[in-house]
């Protein structure tokens, strides 16, 4: 008897050796990216293979090195090209840095970080193109090359019929508006669907996940610490549940410019202030500038200890600085003093131990109140980020609070990437739940009270359809403080009139999300309320049943009111707007920051 073998397909025999599931209904690549201030790296992982995430590790311009991260910087050639990360080690040419930090410009800046972003403004100014579209140039380098790595690492055909979901990360301390500049360089970027997750959750779960069975329990309290190029930012979580891993964030998370790249700024102006400005602009044009920064960002910053540490020597090769013994300069070397490094260092450093020790203070008071079994005690405070493997900062804030353990973990400096990744893949970690910043509301127009609302008589407004006044009084829908489920959507409750036959005009409404970081939340708006965004609904798409028609006393003109709610939901780092009218959502809200 003749009998056919079934026609062997070459793809699924290379996917099995591979050990990867072919399933097109669930199968999908996960792709994490932490664009940072001073360095970025992207990870992926396959959704049947949630315990293997792949860092890419080749890069540019990196001569064969394999690392997880490439430098955060990019030049433009004049030609409509330009430059990124590896390619330019090796130039002294000026060269953007620290465009991340363009997108918050509202962030504070502390007294120390006395140059600021100046370098990178005239830069800016000069090119005449937004930050925005600058990290979405570089976004879109770095996703690029990564898809081609990612290309040859698995056959072509079956990574292009894979969903593909992103996660960018983001300091936690930035705003909701450079959020949203962030997410649309990234989408402009071309990489879509996109989330967002705040960088030290995204640390914490990599982190925590790595360390689940090695002494941790549930109801443990920890905080991360992630300590980067430019920001520093912290925050608390309490362990829910080992396998699979969730965790709940028990207080707002904090943070503020306070990263390595503030230490780098600070010793360019040590080595002015030692050889004299007019050397020291002769030197930024020579390798030997590039040489000695490079000596110092990658040997001594990471190894300082403190003011008992031994001399160390910059060299300049080939540079032509005038020897001045008074000022330990001799055959274009620097003498760098240990008491010379912690000038450099100490403002930066205490900086970053009154965030921690914000941090911490909040956190064993919440856990007080809440009079939980484990008390005000605090597990341990780990160390993430390039930056957090600094033996200065970890012996300081082991100084700071001897009664909690201080850990840099392994793989800190890639922890955001691959927990970024990690956020996505099932049944691995999740946060189930973060905390209010601040207080999020609207400004309602309520009856006006004249003895209730004396004070703000000035404010009050005529309603045209209901003919009565009204004042803008505060409807506070989330509090500063308030537990924030991920599974769990916020209704704000609306109603609208307008002309019985309306224009399409008439059918669009506008509302100002108004947010306040005090701690009581005001009945008014004044100096401690700000505007969030601006949120803007298409009514025309509710059907006329929900409409209501309405008469005004004094005419008898015939008008209509909608009803309606507002939703909110937390996803990662941002909240995502949508609207319902008679139990029907409806497509997104538009949202201008």
């Amino acid at each position: 008897m003749d009998t056919k073998l079934p026609k062997r397909d070459p793809l699924q025999d290379i996917l099995k050796e591979l050990n990867i599931a072919v399933d097109e209904n669930r199968d999908r690549v996960i792709i994490g990216l932490d664009f940072g201030t001073t360095y970025s790296g992207i990870a992926y992982a396959f959704s049947t293979k949630p315990d293997q995430i792949y860092s890419i590790t080749e890069w540019p311009g990196a001569q064969g090195r394999s690392v997880p991260k490439t430098p955060t910087v990019l030049k433009y050639d004049g030609k409509k090209g330009f430059q990124w990360g590896y390619e330019l080690d090796r130039s002294i040419e000026e060269k953007i840095v620290g465009i991340k930090l363009l997108l918050d410009p509202e962030q504070e800046r502390p007294l120390f970080d006395s140059t600021g972003a100046a370098a990178t403004q005239a830069e800016l100014k000069r090119l005449g193109k937004p930050p925005v579209d600058i990290a979405s140039d570089y976004i879109a380098a770095i996703y690029k090359h990564s898809m081609k790595i990612i290309e040859g690492k698995v056959p072509k055909d079956y990574l292009s019929m894979l969903d593909k979901q992103f996660v960018l990360s983001v300091p936690a301390a930035w705003s909701d508006k450079a959020k949203d500049t962030t997410l649309r360089a990234a989408r402009n970027a071309g990489i879509t669907p996109i989330e967002l997750i705040k960088e030290p959750e995204a640390a914490a779960l990599f982190t925590l996940n790595q360390l689940k069975n090695q002494g941790l329990s549930v109801g443990d309290a920890i905080t991360i610490c992630d300590a980067g190029g430019g920001t520093v930012d912290l925050v608390s979580y309490e362990l829910i549940r080992l396998i699979p891993l969730e965790l709940k964030e028990l207080v707002p998370s904090t943070g503020g410019i306070a990263g390595s790249l503030m230490i780098n700024r600070r010793f360019e102006e040590f080595i002015k202030s030692t050889v004299g400005e007019r050397c020291y602009l002769d030197l930024k044009e020579t390798n030997g500038w590039r040489h000695a920064m490079k000596t110092f960002d990658e040997n001594i910053k990471p190894g300082f200890r403190g003011r008992d540490d031994e001399d160390q020597y910059i060299n300049f090769p080939m540079a032509n600085i005038a020897d001045n013994p008074n000022r330990g300069v001799k055959a274009n070397t620097v003498t760098v003093t240990a008491v010379n490094l912690y000038g450099v260092f100490e403002p930066v450093f205490k900086e970053i131990d009154r965030l921690v020790a914000e941090q911490i203070n909040k956190v064993r008071i919440k856990r007080l109140q809440d009079k939980h079994p484990k008390g005000a005690d605090i597990k341990a405070i780990f160390l993430v980020g390039g930056f957090g493997s600094s033996l200065f900062l970890r012996d300081s804030i082991k100084k700071a609070h001897p009664d909690i353990q201080v850990i840099q973990p392994n793989d800190a400096w890639s922890a955001i990437v691959q927990g970024s990744v990690l956020s996505k893949l099932p049944q691995e970690a999740t946060v189930v739940s973060s905390v209010a910043e601040r207080h999020y509301g609207v400004a309602v127009g309520e009856t006006y009270d004249p003895v209730r609302d004396a004070a703000h008589q000035s404010e009050k407004y005529w309603d045209e359809w209901t003919e009565i006044y009204r004042i803008p009084r505060m409807r506070w829908y989330i509090s500063k403080s308030d537990d924030l489920e991920r599974s769990r959507t916020i209704d704000f409750v609306f109603s609208s009139s307008f002309p019985s036959n309306p224009s399409p005009l008439d059918m669009k409404t506008t509302y100002d999300l108004l947010m306040s970081s005090s701690d009581i939340a005001q009945a008014y708006v004044n100096e401690t309320v700000t505007k969030n965004c601006s949120l803007s609904i298409d009514l025309s798409v509710v059907p006329r049943e929900h409409w209501k028609p309405k008469v005004r006393a004094s005419d008898d003109e015939e008008y209509t009111n909608i009803n309606f709610k507002l939703l909110v939901k937390v996803e990662g780092a941002r909240m995502v707007f949508s609207f319902e009218c008679g139990g029907k959502e409806y497509g997104a809200v538009n949202t201008e920051y």
